[in-house]
Parts: structure tokens; sequence; C-alpha cells
């Protein structure tokens, strides 16, 4: 009843209404940050980009600040959700000053897990050098949840893409999103993720890809869903973010201060260079069943790895391969090709029910010869990484695969049923011996520090290893899992919904 009260006055989307059309301005190679690209990219063989990883939270907030603070023209980011909290406060504040000194802002977010106000969005909308728009948004006013129940067929199908890009020239592309547990600020969850800061070739598909949503039909103004603001409401919103600002000023200088940039100007972070080819789904896939979608960026994966000959690894927070995918896998594995999957633990999981779509093919994927490796959520503590009493969790958001010795995958998807069925996907193939290597050796080193190696006991049933020098161990139940979390999975393995996964 009361759902039905709050959908009374709910006015229909405006999908496909017409909306001024932009693409990414021509690069002119005048601007700082274009120049600088240039010097990045001088020695690069034709259609080669230059690469560096963004591991480290706070380091990935210093380099969008950055970009946004020498940006001359243009800034588009794209992302799945933004949060009403400082990690956001610190970027939408910094977009605001780039709009004041004539940089063109273009916003595109998706809806339904967003929690910043649409109030807040068309505050920033109302700054004439910003635009933000809105992918697929559920019914206004109103509880944005209320669309699954109305138009479930639609508002179930979302924009996970990722993306970010400074004057045509700088991109960083991956699997955070903008808010304050992805960059390392004062949550109790540590979120490992990993994205790169992409120079060169590469970020005219990076921009090629945001402008086709950015002109789709299901990307509808902020303005459109809500009344006007007024200039004054706009200056009232910015006093407001300095005032939040001004007890976090260290968390602004040390994200934009960190060593890391002087070390990189000066050369010495390691850089990689490599043929950047970006394969994107496309957003027509949203808007037929789901079975008849395009799975475009998911295929392409999924192909790339049945192609393997001698080593896969796929770092996923969500592991729901189905059967075809376990399949795959274990055909894989069986054929001799070294196959390693690491993904959360039970502990370690954001969302416990998405373990029950993984859980069930545990066995039989370890009997056939795959590798498996889970979260330790309690890592920053074996390890002496916090303050005795401090305990904050890890979470692994990583979406990262790594294919014989010169193919690496960086992107928004995950290996589950929502991400390949339901959702858009965004995704960069790198052909790159020496960044495939690079990424082969931190993993075999940080595995054992990182993760428990799952294994079939004697007697069949699971057992987890953690072979941490000084520190091995082994358990043989679900480490870390609260009875909640096994309760919510016992429940969702119950349910059946694993497509929704």
């Amino acid at each position: 009843m009361f759902v039905a009260l709050g959908l009374a006055g709910c006015a229909p989307v405006p999908l496909d209404a017409p909306k001024p059309v932009s693409r990414a301005l021509v690069s002119d190679g005048s601007t700082m940050l274009q120049r600088i690209a240039r010097t990045h990219t001088s020695d690069n063989p034709d259609g080669d980009s230059s690469l560096v990883t963004l591991e480290d939270g706070n380091i990935a907030l210093g380099a969008r600040l950055r970009l946004i603070e020498r940006a001359e023209r243009t800034l588009d980011l794209q992302y799945f959700l933004m949060k009403p909290d400082l990690g956001s406060a610190l970027v939408l504040t910094a977009l605001l000053d780039a709009a004041d000194r004539g940089v063109r802002v273009r916003v595109l977010l998706d809806d339904v897990f967003t929690t910043m106000s649409d109030d807040a969005l068309g505050l920033l909308d109302v700054h004439p050098g910003i635009e933000v728009r809105i992918f697929n948004p559920s019914p206004r006013p109103g509880w944005k949840a209320a669309g699954f129940v109305t138009d479930f067929n639609r508002v179930n199908r979302r924009m996970h893409n990722k993306s970010f890009v400074a004057d045509g020239s700088w991109a960083i592309v991956g699997g955070r999103n903008i808010a304050d547990e992805y960059f390392q600020i004062d949550t109790s969850s540590e979120f490992a993720d990993f994205e790169m800061l992409v120079i060169g070739p590469a970020v005219q598909g990076i921009s090629a890809s945001f402008d086709h949503y950015w002109n789709d039909g299901w990307s509808v103004p902020i303005g459109q869903l809500q009344r006007d603001p007024s200039p004054e409401e706009l200056a009232e919103v910015r006093a407001n973010l300095v005032a939040r600002l001004k007890p976090a000023r260290n968390v602004y200088e040390g994200a934009v201060n960190d060593p890391f940039f002087k070390r990189l100007s000066a050369g010495q972070i390691p850089s990689f260079t490599g043929r950047v080819e970006v394969v994107v789904d496309d957003p027509a896939k949203l808007k037929v069943p789901v079975p008849e979608g395009q799975k475009i960026l998911a295929q392409d994966l999924l192909t790339r790895m049945k192609n393997a000959k001698k080593r896969v690894v796929l770092l996923t927070p969500y592991f729901v391969p189905e059967d075809y995918g376990a399949r795959l896998f274990s055909d894989l594995a069986e054929r001799g090709v070294r196959v390693q999957i690491v993904t959360n633990s039970l502990g370690s999981t954001n969302h416990a029910y998405v373990h029950a779509g993984y859980r069930r093919h545990r066995e039989a994927l370890l009997a056939a010869g795959v590798e498996l490796y889970e979260i330790r959520s309690d890592t920053p503590q074996a390890l002496g990484l916090v303050p005795e009493g401090d305990e904050t969790g890890l979470v692994m958001h990583t979406k990262l695969a790594v294919i014989d010795d010169d193919a690496v995958f960086v992107g928004s998807l995950n290996l589950d049923p929502r991400s390949i069925k339901q959702n858009t996907e965004f995704g960069t193939f790198v052909r790159s011996r020496a960044f495939a290597g690079a990424v082969w050796s931190a993993l075999d080193n940080d595995l054992p520090l990182y993760t428990y190696r799952v294994v079939a006991g004697p007697d069949g049933d699971l057992l987890w290893y953690y072979d941490a020098p000084g520190a091995a161990s082994v358990t043989d139940r679900e480490p870390g899992a609260t009875a909640w979390k096994n309760f919510v999975v016992g429940l969702t393995a119950f349910l059946g919904i694993e497509e929704q996964l």
C-alpha cells in the first residue's frame, strides 16, 4: 500500500526525449595535458599507448584530482555510482572549479545505486560549463527502488561502465566508482581495486565509448527529471561543499601531493607500452530481453581465455561462472593450461548472496585442476598493516585477467550473470609482454599474503590454506564468515536466483 501511494505521483521517465548531442572535442595538442601526453608517448611504436597502474585508492583519487585541476578543455566522467561522501565532494568541488576556468564537464551516472540526490546533481548541472545525465533513470519523484516494482524489466538493467577522460589525452579505466571506500577514506572496509592511467591513442576509443552512451536515448539530462534550481542555490551548495571539505584538507593534500606524481614525472614510476583495444557493450543490450542482448565484452574475454595456451588468471570480486563458465575453466585446466581464479571469500565479500552462485562450482573446478584463491578479510590485521584494534576488513573489487605471456584485461566486468547478461560493461585489452609479466610477478608475490588457497582435503571436504611466510595456517570452515552471511548464502541457493547474481 505504501509503495502504491509513493508511486501515485511518479511521472513517466523521459527516455528518448530530444536533447543536445555533444561529442569529445578534437585534440589540437595545445593543452598542458596534451603536451605532457606527447612526451610520454613520443618513443612508442605507432598505435601503442603508455600505461601506469593505479592500485592504491588514495593515489587513484589524487590522479583524478590532479587531472581535473590541470584540464583546460574537457572532462568526461562515466560511473556506475556516486555517493554523497567526502571522496565525491572532493571530485565535485574540483569539477566546479574546472568549469569556472572554462573547461567543459560532462558527468554520466547510472541511476539506481547513485545515492547522491537529484537536487545536488541538478545544482551542478545549473553551472553553464557542466552537464549531468542519468542513465536509465527510475520514475521520478519517489523512491528509486520502487522502479523495480513498476518497471522491473527496464530498471533491472544497468550501466556498469567506468571511465574518466581529461583533455582527450589522459584516461583512467578500471573498477573504481566515486565513493570513499574506493579511495581508502575512513571506511570499515578497504576495497582493493586496480586501475590503469592510459595515455595515447587508446584514449580516443575510450572517449568514443563515452560519447556513444552520452548521446543514447536512455541517457537523460538531470534537468528533465526535476525542476531547474536557481543560481543562488548553486552558490549555496558550493558553500556547503567548501565547508564540508575544510576538515578534510589533509585528505585532499595527501591525495594530490602524494610523491607518486613527482616520481611519475621524473620517470621513477614503472610505465608500460602496449597496444590497447577498447571493447564495450552497446547500450542497446539493455533494451531487449536478456537472452537477445549482445554480450560483446564478456564473449570477447571468454573467447580469449578459451584460446589460452599456457596460463590464465582471473581476478573478479563476484565469481558466478554458471555451468558454461565452469566447463570453460575446467576444460582449460584439463588440457594443461594453468588456471587461477581469485575472488572474495564469504568472509570478505560485500555481497554475501553472490557467494551462493560460486560455492556450488568449487568442488568440480578443483577436481578439474583449477586453482582457487579467496581473499582473506582480515589480511590487514594478519600482516600488521593497521594499528592494533583496527578492524578494517579487506574486500577485493578488482576486475583483471592475464592470458599467457602478453595479454591483460582491465575493465568493469565481473564474471557473473549480472555483468555478462544484464548490465553493460566497459573493458580494455592490453597487448604487452612487459605489462603482463609485471602483473604475473605481482600476483605470484601477493597471493600467499592476501588470499586463502582452497583445496579439496583427503575426505573431499574443502580446506583453506593461508601460505604467508611465518603465519601459515589451515582451516576447514569458510574463513571469516558470520552466521548471517552463511544464512544469506543458504537462502539465496534455496531461492534459485543465480541469473540475478
